[in-house]
């Protein structure tokens, strides 16, 4: 029976040195962190990732640790195997092979998305799945460092979609996304898509008014905008149709 692993990566530093032309490029990508085994009786583990590029498109070296009470899983990248991609949005995308010690193959994909960007450093989410013949595991986690596109847009803004339907109290629209997470200064934008008009507007988690923001009346097509200075967690909901509710996680 396949095990699935689930990990969530606290602390990770990626290192990206490039020059224009990426003759000599190399990133590094290294961390640690929590895996759980999802079961019948779970267990958590420690785990620790590296891996090195020659180039924005050719892995060169990598390898993979899980380890706890039971378990030591230690995989190397196969770089031969192994095809990378960095895209114009800052997104990136890799596939291969990695193989342990013992001779276990696994088929791990790695994709990247960029979300968000300074003139100094950059941050994505990174999700990652590792498939072999008897163990299944899924991987989230954070990298952070030097962007490799010195054009990067440092601005940094985020879409709420208010679909069609959101008003009938048995229709599952809602807002699109429900939960927004985001990083600080980031704008959020709420687009009414609906055909009748709401209003956005600030709540606590117990469902009290709060003067942090209020959209007044969006009719059909109109936009309303606002900028989450510091993290935490903001809650809103439409004071025309008050069961529709939404949250805003900032980080």
């Amino acid at each position: 029976m396949k095990s699935i692993f689930a990990l969530v990566v606290t602390v990770i530093t990626l290192a990206v040195l490039c020059n224009m032309a990426y003759a000599q490029a190399a990133f590094e990508i290294s961390g640690s962190g929590a895996a759980v085994v999802n079961g019948n009786n779970p267990k958590m583990y420690q785990s620790v990732l590296r891996m090195s590029l020659s180039d924005p498109s050719t892995i060169s070296s990598g390898t993979f640790l899980i380890y706890g009470n039971d378990v030591f899983l230690h995989a190397h990248v196969v770089p031969q195997g192994w095809t990378f991609s960095y895209d114009s949005d800052g997104s990136f995308h890799g596939q291969g092979l990695v193989q342990t010690n013992q001779g276990q193959s696994f088929n791990m994909t790695l994709d990247g998305s960029r979300v968000f960007a300074t003139s100094a450093n950059s941050l994505w989410k990174v999700s990652a799945d590792m498939q072999g013949a008897s163990t299944d595991m899924i991987l989230n986690y954070f990298v952070t460092g030097t962007d490799p596109r010195p054009t990067v847009d440092l601005s940094q803004n985020a879409t709420v979609i208010i679909p069609n339907g959101n008003s009938a109290i048995a229709n599952q629209a809602f807002y699109l996304p429900l939960n927004l997470e985001i990083m600080r200064q980031t704008t959020v934008t709420w687009h009414n898509e609906d055909n009748i008009g709401h209003v956005i507007q600030s709540q606590d988690g117990h469902g009290n008014l709060v003067s942090m923001f209020n959209s007044g009346i969006l009719h059909t097509g109109d936009t309303f905008s606002y900028k989450f200075a510091k993290p935490g967690v903001y809650y809103y909901f439409c004071t025309i149709h008050p069961w529709r509710t939404g949250v805003i996680t900032v980080s």
